[in-house]
């Protein structure tokens, strides 16, 4: 027995399921082969789990982890009617929605807020204390670093890279402490394929972001942004703000 892990006890079953002591699983929730369910995991009424899946894992620190994690096992919540891909792994103490869909081989760290609705596709690597807004879009292969705010109905393109740490060339070394403050990405905004967003710049309401960019500073709410650096383009067309926040306002109501 490893004493950096804490021991857990799992009731295994023929179709290579092992739930740890302590689960709850809500009505008519379907759980795949080979899945892995650690305690302190709740999964919500009419869930699906696919095949491989991982749910409420640790974090485990290395002699050479710069940021200081806890390898406890804390409640990671996830609401009814949402969909668990294959070989996702949901990391303890989060919190997932209602109708999300979490799609296959997704990964999302520690102590991240899912919102209801959400969707998240394959591939996507969600880091430490994320909190994802209610009806945002996460396409395939994005990475979203730790400590980053996506307000709701924002979409995030393919391959979107965003970042958080401005100190890293001193900092890996212990030379500075780090400070690490990840992007704000605020509601209705839109961030194109292969955008890379640096640490701390805010992504205005209604903003667009043209694929490609890099953002290096703040984008102001309903504009258009685009290039290497990202620069002003345009501002986004009045009837097109008037249509989104109309349509908002409804749903509110």
């Amino acid at each position: 027995m490893n004493s950096h892990f804490p021991s857990v006890l799992f009731q295994r079953d023929a179709l290579g399921r092992a739930i740890a002591q302590g689960v709850h699983v809500g009505i008519d929730v379907h759980l795949g082969n080979n899945i892995t369910v650690y305690p302190a995991v709740h999964i919500g009424d009419r869930t699906i789990v696919m095949d491989g899946a991982v749910l409420g894992r640790i974090p485990i620190a290395s002699k050479t982890t710069t940021r200081p994690v806890r390898s406890t096992f804390f409640d990671l919540t996830i609401g009814p009617n949402s969909i668990i891909g294959c070989n996702v792994i949901l990391y303890t103490g989060s919190k997932v929605g209602s109708d999300v869909l979490i799609g296959d081989l997704t990964s999302i760290r520690e102590d991240c807020v899912i919102g209801n609705g959400v969707v998240i596709g394959r591939g996507v690597m969600v880091l430490y204390e994320c909190i994802i807004g209610s009806f945002s879009r996460i396409q395939d292969q994005a990475h979203l670093v730790g400590n980053m705010v996506i307000e709701e109905h924002v979409f995030i393109g393919m391959g979107v890279v965003t970042t958080n740490d401005n100190d890293i060339y001193r900092s890996r070394f212990g030379l500075v402490a780090p400070r690490l403050k990840g992007p704000v990405i605020r509601k209705f905004a839109v961030v194109g394929a292969g955008v890379t967003i640096l640490p701390g710049v805010e992504i205005g309401e209604g903003s667009m972001v043209a694929a490609g960019a890099v953002v290096t500073q703040d984008v102001p709410a309903w504009t258009l942004v685009a290039g290497v650096p990202a620069k002003h383009v345009k501002n986004i067309p009045d009837d097109w703000r008037q249509q989104i926040e109309s349509m908002h306002s409804i749903e509110q109501c």
